[in-house]
């Protein structure tokens, strides 16, 4: 189940629009293009992971012997045979393309036979377009869902509390829920992520820096890592109703064979899952919060992960978190967790992750503040490699927002109004456009010879 978080990337460019965005196309015109005329290009990610296969079989048991509520699952659960996929609903048709990419990628990077079809009696996957206020009744909080056992939205409303996944011998048919009415970012996000779980890991674990199966929703596509755990769940070593003390003995082995980067690294230590940090982040980052207790849960949520041992990205998500929600409030302590997170993730993950970009375009908006435009440049112009990596449109568009008015004030008006279209393009492709306030904004950009001084870009209020 995908949660709505607030986003690390968002900005008040952006913020004044409501929360739940359309995605209604405005038509072109010759003197206009369409603002949404962006997709990522399809991708193919590295196969394997640079760690233990040790504690990797230990990510992989947590992954698919557990659900988030903390119930253990008595034996593996995954398809025994070809998987087929359905996606009839005409309002996804567009999304077809992201589809079958990600199918592709399945078949290469984690050996699945799995298959998109247009006969619904052939499929085992069935996603079904649903408008988000539906999928809000039906469990507050979640963007997107899957459910065991079912394969319309009909038959889920007639089946409520009566399927589980605890139930499960092996997988049948699964329905999978997505917004017909939300962005596209979200849309894709949301095929990523179900389709991968409803292959089978059903858990979501914070301790994992590299992985969709996380609810902070760094992570946009499945990972080398979430494709390697797929890949070890399809092995033929394995098989539906396999208990976890007999997997336990099986998966080393299949990762030792499949991920030979990972054999012979050595075991570092690191932090257990904590439930209580995560109940504290949760709380900070959910909206419908008070901006009082989102505080003192990022307050509790940066304690929590500064004792630690050792310390891991946990500490950054929070850091970021709380700079965030302070910056009015505390605005020098702000900064501080801000300059934290950044050489905290930089230092652990690198300079090219996704979770040290998200912190890198917080530090490049201080710099904008100082007037520091050479900083705030190199900041952001280093973070967007991640951003296309990893597909995030809500942080390429923050990204080049700040590019663009970095440019700006160094007297590169050419530039920065090249460089303020594509961060709108990808603004509409990541949050929508209310009342077409991008498209307005992209229009005037391309209609006039000079621009005026970009929005400035700052926190979400």
């Amino acid at each position: 189940m995908k949660p709505i978080l607030a986003s690390f990337a968002a900005l008040a460019l952006f913020a004044c629009a409501p929360t739940q965005p359309s995605v209604t196309r405005a038509p072109a015109t010759d003197e206009i293009p369409a603002v949404d005329d962006v997709a990522f290009a399809a991708a193919s990610l590295p196969r394997g992971v640079t760690r233990s296969n040790t504690l990797l079989a230990e990510d992989f048991l947590d992954l698919t012997f557990a659900l988030e509520s903390g119930q253990q699952l008595p034996g593996l659960l995954r398809y025994e045979g070809p998987v087929r996929v359905s996606m009839p609903s005409p309002r996804l048709a567009a999304y077809r393309p992201d589809l079958e990419n990600l199918l592709a990628r399945l078949r290469s990077e984690a050996g699945i036979d799995i298959r998109s079809t247009t006969n619904p009696l052939a499929a085992q996957l069935h996603i079904e377009g649903v408008p988000a206020a539906e999928i809000q009744r039906a469990f507050p909080g979640a963007a997107c869902f899957i459910i065991p056992g079912v394969t319309s939205w009909n038959q889920f409303r007639g089946s409520r509390g009566r399927v589980r996944w605890s139930d499960q011998t092996t997988l049948g048919q699964t329905g999978i829920f997505v917004p017909t009415d939300s962005t596209p970012q979200d849309i894709r996000d949301c095929l990523h992520e179900e389709i991968g779980q409803a292959l089978g890991p059903a858990n979501d674990i914070y301790r994992l820096p590299d992985s969709v199966f996380n609810d902070d929703n760094f992570h946009a596509i499945l990972t080398s890592f979430d494709m390697l755990m797929l890949r070890t769940l399809y092995d033929p070593a394995l098989r539906s109703g396999m208990p976890r003390s007999a997997a336990a003995r099986v998966v080393p082995q299949v990762l030792d064979r499949i991920n030979p980067a990972g054999r012979g690294v050595g075991n570092q230590p690191r932090s257990p899952e904590s439930l209580e940090w995560k109940q504290q982040i949760e709380a900070a980052m959910t909206r419908r919060n008070s901006r009082k207790a989102r505080v003192a849960a990022a307050d509790r949520a940066v304690w929590l992960a500064g004792q630690m041992k050792p310390v891991d990205h946990r500490l950054g998500t929070a850091l970021v978190t709380r700079g965030r929600l302070t910056f009015r409030s505390r605005p020098e302590q702000a900064a501080v967790d801000f300059a934290n997170a950044y050489q905290l993730l930089s230092s652990r993950l690198g300079a090219g992750d996704i979770r040290t970009a998200q912190a890198a375009l917080h530090l490049a908006i201080l710099g904008l503040k100082r007037g520091d435009f050479p900083q705030a440049l190199s900041l952001a112009r280093n973070a967007k490699p991640a951003a296309r990596r990893g597909q995030n449109a809500v942080l390429l568009s923050g990204l080049l927002a700040v590019e663009a008015q970095a440019q700006f004030g160094m007297g590169d008006k050419s530039k920065a109004r090249a460089t303020r279209i594509d961060s709108l393009k990808w603004a509409r492709y990541a949050f929508g456009d209310i009342n077409g306030t991008i498209q307005r904004e992209q229009a005037e950009l391309e209609l006039i010879g000079e621009i005026a001084p970009p929005t400035p870009v700052d926190l979400p209020r």
